[in-house]
């Protein structure tokens, strides 16, 4: 039960700073569907020409959250608030939905941050 509260702030203190840095991604590397870069933290839906990008952590503690592609949405592990696949907040504690990140394509790439 301890780790329900210290793992969100813990994660926040040491291990956010690289998230925040723009990274690239060649185009050719996204699918349709949802792409997680476990490196930096975030989730990439694409569906077609569109293009969104999310942080992948909670908005209600800060938790990494899933994503069950049988289900089609993202649940939390630790307090079990439920996103839809476009990052819309379906059930709580989360009051809110998903962070978006900026994102830009540029020569083949998807810029992110």
């Amino acid at each position: 039960m301890a780790g329900t509260f210290t793992y969100p702030a813990g994660n926040f203190l040491f291990f956010s700073q690289d998230e925040n840095k723009e990274f690239s991604i060649p185009l050719k590397n996204i699918r349709d569907g949802i792409t997680k870069i476990k490196k930096h933290n975030v989730f990439i839906y694409k569906k077609h020409d569109i293009i969104e990008v999310f942080d992948a952590h909670c908005t209600h503690m800060g938790c990494i959250l899933n994503f069950y592609k049988d289900k089609n949405k993202f649940i939390c592990p630790c307090h079990h608030s439920q996103f839809s696949i476009a990052g819309v907040r379906i059930k709580g504690p989360a009051k809110r939905n998903l962070d978006k990140i900026a994102s830009r394509i540029k020569n083949k790439k998807l810029f992110i941050g």
